[in-house]
């Protein structure tokens, strides 16, 4: 029976033969399954061991049997923590004496623990995922044949464009050779009359001659003669006739190629950085989201354009669509830490829990999966990455602050908490992003700190001149690779509340809210996938959604 998984739709007896019941709990000491009854029986039972009873799928296995190699008759119980191998006891006696050494049930119990728990994810997550990648092949490659489709058709416009151009440059040159034709011709048709003009003036001639020297007396004909010698008839002159030629130019096959254009394979980061928007030249309200059950909207993660999660500082956290219905609410530990929730590409929920310093992902049931024990540091911001899946995590210990990079799995892989002259990068980490070049984007205590995926810094913004006081709260990017952040500074007299655009070096572009147009304080921003701007207000459950973005292909 102890074969069978625990996934498995199995009913499990009590060992108990004349009971039969179902099987709920299991003494680990006697490795015997029982009921209910049984249990209080059992624990009954005068006996010198104690009994370790305890719920059927907490167990622990008995571990099968096995002999030392070396000593024949030995069974391998004992575990050498140094070497991590099972031994017997006189090999341990003999070799590993100087080792730390654990109960070897329990390391078995614990490894078979493991290989369950990764048993079960392959059955219920990863070959789920890869059958789903499996199925999504034949329309993969039908949505490839249909895009390659297109760029054949654009290709043949292409050509056709440049064909229509090319009979646009002969229908030009064929009207200016019907120009130089029709002037030839008539040049011609000038000649040719000059020349009939000529002919008919000698055929007058030769009939006067006929006539003269037919019946005329000697004394008329030699006085006729005497004149028409004189007669002086020139041959018209045949001008010559300048035709045209045609000098063909040399055919750049290069050049017209580059007006053609090319086809080439993409690859990821140019189409990661390649994008039709456009800064628009008005900035318009889309939408207005009323939270109530929030007191007020500390920070947002965007899941799509439709769908998000909010939080206030009591931490509350929901999860709502446009119309403000909300589909989950969670209650985290966040000792008044804003940025405490993000949302990974595959549009998971991840949080900060600063009691019990670690960081979990939300899941459908009850129980949410810790995945991040930070130790002696306590998490406040978080970040999920969008292009690697890794994790970016702000975190305190006393007076020390830094961003610690995780992966998908909760390994760490980087610290970034000092400069490369040994200044510390933070004072304060109250929200962390990224730009689309990796940059760590963080609104720190009276600044914004960018530093390089690898941690090296790049520089500080620290306000705007128009403004004599700087409060950064909310941060994100957006696909044009600019850094929004807010002003949420409101304590003095003077309104400083405001919402600022840079670009990704950090320069200042303009303001996307000023001070008026800011009814509270601002304090949480996020982009969603359509590329409007989510703004969260202190004091405010309303969330509101701006366009600031506008396609150019449309």
């Amino acid at each position: 029976m102890d074969k069978i998984p625990d996934t498995a739709q199995h009913f499990i007896e009590c060992d108990n033969k004349l009971c039969r019941n179902y099987s709920e709990f299991y003494c680990n000491t006697c490795y015997q399954r029982m009921c209910g009854l049984c249990r209080e029986i059992h624990l009954k039972e005068m006996t010198n061991r104690k009994h370790h009873v305890v719920s059927f799928l907490e167990r622990k296995r008995k571990r099968p049997s096995e002999n030392c190699q070396i000593h024949i008759n030995a069974d391998l119980n004992v575990y050498c923590d140094g070497c991590q191998i099972p031994v017997c006891p006189a090999c341990f006696a003999r070799e590993h004496s100087d080792h730390e050494k654990s109960d070897i049930e329990t390391v078995y119990n614990n490894i078979l623990l493991q290989c369950q728990k990764e048993h079960t994810n392959i059955l219920r997550t990863v070959i789920p995922n890869a059958e789903k990648h499996r199925d999504s092949f034949c329309e993969r490659e039908e949505n490839a044949k249909q895009e390659i489709l297109k760029l054949r058709l654009c290709m043949k416009k292409r050509a056709d464009a440049l064909k229509k151009a090319a009979y646009s440059i002969l229908a030009v040159s064929n009207e200016e050779l019907d120009k130089i034709e029709k002037s030839i011709l008539q040049d011609l048709k000038k000649q040719q009359k000059n020349t009939d003009d000529y002919i008919d003036d000698l055929q007058k001639i030769v009939i006067d001659y006929e006539s003269k020297m037919s019946s005329i007396k000697l004394t008329e004909l030699i006085e006729f003669h005497t004149n028409m010698s004189i007669v002086k008839l020139k041959m018209p002159k045949l001008t010559p006739i300048s035709l045209p030629v045609f000098i063909p130019g040399t055919i750049n096959k290069e050049e017209l190629a580059k007006q053609f254009g090319e086809v080439k394979k993409e690859s990821f980061e140019e189409k990661l950085s390649k994008t039709a928007m456009k800064l628009s030249t008005s900035f318009t309200i889309a939408v207005e989201v009323a939270l109530p059950k929030l007191s007020e909207i500390c920070h947002l993660s965007s899941m799509t354009s439709n769908k998000f999660w909010a939080s206030d500082y009591r931490g509350n956290l929901i999860e709502s669509d446009l119309k403000g219905k909300i589909s989950q609410k969670i209650k985290i530990n966040t000792c008044g830490v804003p940025g405490n929730h993000a949302v990974t590409k595959e549009r998971k929920l991840i949080y900060t829990d600063t009691l019990k310093r670690a960081v979990y992902r939300a899941s459908s049931g009850m129980v949410n999966e810790k995945i991040i024990s930070t130790g002696n540091w306590v998490p406040e911001a978080i970040y999920s990455s969008h292009i690697n899946g890794h994790i970016l995590v702000g975190m305190r210990r006393q007076e020390h602050k830094r961003i610690t990079r995780y992966n998908e799995e909760g390994r760490k892989l980087l610290d970034i908490q000092m400069d490369t002259k040994g200044q510390r990068l933070y004072q304060g980490i109250y929200y962390i992003t990224e730009n689309i070049n990796g940059d760590i984007c963080t609104s720190d205590n009276g600044k914004v700190v960018v530093v390089t995926r690898l941690g090296d810094y790049r520089f500080t913004y620290s306000g705007h001149q128009s403004q004599s006081r700087f409060d950064p709260y909310g941060i994100c990017t957006d696909i044009l690779g600019h850094i929004i952040v807010c002003n949420g500074s409101d304590y003095s007299n003077e309104n400083h509340s405001s919402v600022h655009l840079l670009d990704h070096n950090g320069q200042f572009i303009s303001f996307l809210l000023t001070p008026d147009q800011c009814p509270y304080k601002p304090c949480a921003l996020c982009v969603d996938d359509q590329h409007n701007l989510w703004v969260g207000y202190w004091r405010s459950s309303t969330a509101t959604v701006y366009k600031y973005l506008r396609n150019t292909n449309k």
